[in-house]
């Protein structure tokens, strides 16, 4: 599914796991070869969130405006910390 266009495709239902557990969110780190922090989640539950967090992924909650969600993880990826 769409293997050409991703680096690495994490599937809940062939994983057995799922948002918000900490694991999936491991697994995906695992399978890009990358630590917490050299990571941006963006998500619109925003219990979906703070597992993430707990890996060092920094995080966007998108609530209604596309715009804003944008600017905020513009400034994440653009923060040389991000690392």
């Amino acid at each position: 599914m769409w293997t050409d266009f991703f680096v690495a495709v994490i599937l809940s239902e062939l994983e057995g796991v799922r948002k918000p557990s900490p694991a999936i969110y491991k697994r995906a780190l695992d399978a890009l070869g990358l630590i917490g922090s050299g990571c941006a989640f963006v998500d619109d539950h925003a219990e979906n969130l703070p597992p993430a967090e707990t890996l060092g992924i920094r995080t966007v909650h998108h609530t209604t405006d596309p715009v804003a969600t944008a600017v905020i993880l513009e400034s994440l990826l653009l923060d040389p910390t991000l690392a």
